[in-house]
């Protein structure tokens, strides 16, 4: 079975990805890593935490990635991103506070460590921007191929 991770920008979008991800028989979510778009990352980590919960996959570790583009010192939420994904980024439900925080580990280095352990059945699925594999990349340049 494959492995997946998916790299979200946690918005509406994404909560459908983590929903058909965990429903799927064809791979296992074996973490989720926070990036910034639709969202800040942390509210994006926040969403995927307590989405997880809410669809009864606490078990699925969600691990904090950069806030920014490595190239800026900050990110700030598009309106347009706001007005589509709302200002919690899922659409202004309301869904209840994760009883649980996210991993220490940052996500640079759990998607480095998923390379090196699963290879070629690792599935990485980014639906924000790349900046957590692009990060990996230049930590450990061998995980490219």
């Amino acid at each position: 079975m494959k492995k997946l991770i998916l790299d979200l920008d946690t918005g509406v979008d994404d909560a459908l990805a983590i929903s058909y991800a965990l429903g799927s028989p064809e791979v296992e979510l074996i973490g989720i890593t926070g990036t910034y778009g639709n969202v800040l990352m942390e509210q994006g980590v926040r969403n995927a935490l307590a989405i997880t919960e809410l669809l009864g996959h606490p078990e699925v570790p969600v691990y904090k990635g950069l806030p920014h583009a490595s190239t800026k010192d900050s990110f700030e939420v598009l309106p347009i991103s706001a007005f589509i994904h709302g200002e919690n980024g899922i659409g202004d439900a309301v869904i209840p506070d994760p009883q649980r925080d996210a991993e220490t580990e940052p996500a640079v280095d759990f998607i480095i460590d998923a390379v090196k352990t699963y290879g070629d059945d690792l599935v990485y699925v980014p639906t924000g921007p790349q900046t957590n594999i692009a990060a990996a990349f230049r930590k450990a340049p061998e995980i490219a191929e």
